[in-house]
């Protein structure tokens, strides 16, 4: 039965599964975990001590830390308390933590280390500089925000800062602050913000969007209509819990009283999905292509590689049989079961068991890598959606997939194409309340009868599935007046083993062109098994054997595409793409302009008459 409020959801939650496990991590060799009752304690005595911190209804919290066991126990007590919980991504400069402290005029930040604590101290005389910036010149003096913002640190000690532990020791879940937040809970409504997340744009500074208690109780509701959650299994949180995404995700989690595991380094997700064997998690297509392309690679040729092949025809055909609800032959059951004993198991065996859900969103998943993980007995259930709308707009569910598609429109969500741009408009309680603060940016982007537009490019097919073919602001029109959607193009190249990003340059010039970041060290093993002579990272990006291999990559993927589709020339990116040069979005999403302008140098090299 759906709730009002996303509070008296969790909060039926944590009392139904009281003695379930709500979350789990894995510190210094050994699991640590939460109940689902020592959850409502500790959230509880957390929501008390914000209050005690002055933290009015409607105040504002920040958290600045990676995912934890106490990154949700601080978004649950917020919940609570009734103040608005901003996430910050650790990977923001103390510039950017700035911006988001003053835009959403934060009163206390949650640092999860000593060095992202460090961060936001750097950030403080920033935020005093805007201030002084923006003084209406009235006189009035505005205390700094080193005394103003309060700062509490999650793990570790600083010198003269509050730490969780402390704030958790020195407050109770009785007494007159336990019955203040009971009367703050009573009266949440659901047009309630529950969170501002701002958003990684492109250009400019991020904006804060505001979601409500209706938009996550619509996830919620979406959700337990297309899934069965599996209440007491596992689910791996790996994501950032400061994007909508895993954050809307958890929320499912713990209302269906899954326990929510925590990976607190991103690299380690291939050894945590083997250490948590998770029922479900959610993930962007990076994680898939990484695990396709490596059992690609490690088929290798001759005789291996024609049982790979054999193997995944086999499940193939097996799978669809069953997905269209025909029956299996005996001989075709036979073999599936060889072609599992041989080869099919270990791509099981990689993301650590069957699973219950395994989804995909953030870019979209090519359909062959798709394809191959149902061969394997997984489905991959991909879907559809933004910040501003929850983050789901449509999903591939369980009897209701097709591949190549975001699946349909989740109940409660309307989705229709624009006529004269295709660009994707949604409406429903899922559509965010606005840009904090920015109400002409809102009503730019949510017309008068509701609808949000997107800035994606898509259409509808006779069945009601969804595809999405691009956005609007990253479509190429060259000099010849061709559209080029430059996705599907990167897409087909990140999905070798020896490409980790690629960037498809061409907007208002005559052919397209690419800036292509090799997968290091699986280049350097490529090249090592065949002998090629080198010593560092440049030697090897200038053999003439390394650039051939790109050169035939490039050669294949563009094969049967029209040659204003081709990319004539391309260039190899000595330096990773990094989230700290703004390069990469928190779900690892190339962001194409900050891209185009470091390497604008050899952007124009392949372009020189010559």
């Amino acid at each position: 039965m759906p709730h009002r409020n996303l509070t008296t959801w969790l909060a039926t939650s944590m009392s139904r599964n009281a003695e379930l496990v709500a979350l789990r991590v894995r510190r210094e060799g050994r699991w640590e975990t939460t109940t689902y009752r020592e959850l409502g304690d500790i959230s509880v005595r957390l929501a008390v001590a914000l209050i005690d911190l002055g933290c009015s209804r409607g105040d504002r919290v920040a958290i600045h830390a990676g995912n934890s066991p106490e990154w949700s126990m601080i978004d649950v007590a917020c919940l609570r308390a009734g103040v608005i919980s901003v996430p910050i991504y650790t990977t923001s400069t103390p510039h950017q933590i700035a911006h988001v402290l003053r835009d959403s005029d934060a009163s206390v930040v949650f640092s999860g280390t000593p060095e992202l604590l460090a961060r936001v101290e750097e950030a403080l005389p920033l935020l005093d500089a805007g201030d002084a910036d923006t003084s209406d010149g009235g006189g009035s003096a505005t205390p700094p925000a080193s005394t103003r913002v309060r700062r509490v640190l999650m793990d570790g000690q600083a010198q003269g800062v509050t730490t969780l532990s402390q704030l958790l020791g020195a407050t109770s879940a009785t007494g007159a602050g336990a019955e203040t937040l009971a009367n703050r809970e009573a009266v949440i409504e659901p047009d309630d913000p529950v969170t501002i997340i701002y958003t990684s744009g492109t250009t400019g500074d991020p904006k804060g969007v505001v979601l409500t208690h209706r938009t996550f109780c619509h996830q919620l509701t979406a959700i337990d209509d297309r899934f069965a959650m599996p209440r007491g299994k596992r689910n791996m949180s790996f994501l950032p819990l400061s994007h909508a995404y895993e954050r809307a995700w958890t929320y499912v989690v713990l209302a269906n009283g899954l326990e929510s595991c925590s990976v607190t380094d991103p690299k380690s997700v291939a050894q945590a999905m083997l250490d948590i064997r998770p029922a479900t998690f959610v993930s962007v297509p990076r994680l898939y292509e990484k695990v396709y392309a490596g059992a690609h690679a490690k088929a290798g040729t001759g005789t291996k590689r024609r049982i790979f092949d054999w193997a995944f025809r086999i499940g193939g055909i097996v799978q669809m049989r069953r997905m269209t609800g025909r029956p299996v032959p005996r001989a075709l059951a036979a073999q599936h079961a060889l072609a599992d004993r041989l080869v099919l198991h270990n791509v099981r065996d990689a993301v650590g068991g069957p699973k219950h859900v395994m989804a995909a969103g953030g870019a979209p998943l090519r359909r062959e890598v798709e394809e191959f993980f149902l061969a394997a007995g997984l489905h991959v259930y991909q879907g559809y959606g933004l910040t501003e709308t929850s983050p789901l707009v449509s999903c591939n569910a369980p009897g209701a997939t097709r591949f190549g598609t975001v699946g349909t429109p989740v109940p409660g969500t309307q989705v229709r194409i624009a006529a004269e741009t295709g660009e994707i408009l949604v409406r429903g309680e899922n559509v965010m309340a606005g840009y904090h603060g920015r109400p002409e940016e809102t009503a730019a982007v949510i017309d008068d009868d509701g609808w949000f537009h997107t800035g994606d490019v898509g259409y509808l097919d006779r069945d009601g599935y969804l595809v999405i073919t691009d956005r609007i602001k990253d479509l190429i029109v060259t000099t010849q007046g061709k559209n080029v959607a430059p996705g599907p193009i990167e897409s087909a190249l990140s999905a070798d083993a020896l490409v980790e990003a690629a960037v498809v340059v061409g907007d208002g010039r005559p052919y397209l062109t690419a800036l292509i970041q090799p997968t290091f060290e699986e280049l350097e093993a490529y090249a090592r098994e065949r002998g090629w002579p080198f010593e560092t990272r440049e030697d090897l990006l200038g053999l003439g054997e390394v650039e051939q291999y790109y050169d035939d990559l490039i050669g294949r993927i563009g094969r049967n595409a029209a040659k204003f589709e081709r990319i004539q020339k391309f260039r190899l990116l000595a330096e990773p793409l990094s989230m700290d040069a703004g390069e990469l979005t928190p779900t690892l999403k190339v962001r194409r302009r900050p891209v185009e302008h470091r390497y604008a140098h050899l952007i124009t090299d392949m372009y020189e008459i010559g």
